[in-house]
């Protein structure tokens, strides 16, 4: 029989063994390090797009909230013509695009009738446009920067006008004369339907894009009886 005290007793672990449990380790923290980055990854990327979209409807509520404004005249009385009296011309312009992209307006800033002037002021000429990646705002002759391109970078800026021409015969007591082209007169209704998409300056991945639509409140009128 052998003397169990001569016997040789393990105590603690062998390097093979100490190796392989620090492989699995370390195995298992890899794997965890890679999911805690991504998770980091998809928070800060949802954190950018919604940024991104906030940033794109501020800057686009702006717009229709100026827009709706676009055409007034604080004597718009005067537009309609009357027994001795001829009708004059809507001095503020109606919303309109140029050549350049560029969606220009006015309206009257006056604070009653007896402050209208019947010019059209450089406070009272407005406009957008995207230039340098930001979207713009026409303000005194002057264009100031609505978004900052360091956070969200516009990539465009697509305003379209719908117009609805509403015949108004019902209001002229004789009937227009043969050929007439501005007889009987006409009612322009119009609505501004604008899509605003942007990217994020950080991110290009992160794309964004809001369509938004508003009816302009004055109406344009043309012609007479």
């Amino acid at each position: 029989m052998l003397n169990p005290s001569s016997s040789r007793l393990q105590h603690g672990l062998s390097l093979i063994e100490m190796m392989v449990g620090l492989t699995v380790g370390m195995i298992v923290v890899a794997g965890a390090s890679l999911m805690m980055v991504g998770q980091l990854e998809d928070h800060r990327r949802l954190m950018l797009e919604t940024q991104v979209q906030q940033d794109l409807r501020a800057a686009a509520d702006l717009v229709l909230r100026d827009m709706r404004r676009a055409g007034f005249n604080r004597r718009a009385e005067d537009g309609v013509s009357a027994p001795g009296a001829a009708a004059k011309a809507n001095l503020y312009a109606m919303a309109s695009l140029d050549k350049d992209g560029q969606l220009l307006y006015s309206y009257s800033r006056a604070k009653g009738e007896a402050d209208e002037d019947g010019e059209v002021a450089n406070n009272e000429e407005f406009g957008y446009r995207v230039r340098s990646k930001e979207l713009q705002f026409r303000h005194g002759g002057n264009w100031q920067p609505l978004t900052d391109p360091k956070t969200l970078e516009i990539t465009s800026f697509e305003p379209q006008l719908l117009v609805q021409r509403v015949k108004l015969d019902e209001f002229c007591q004789r009937p227009c004369p043969a050929g007439a082209t501005d007889c009987p007169p006409s009612m322009e209704v119009r609505e501004l339907r604008l899509t605003l998409s942007g990217k994020a300056a950080h991110d290009a991945r992160v794309v964004r894009s809001v369509t938004v639509s508003t009816r302009l409140r004055n109406d344009a009128i043309e012609g007479g009886c």
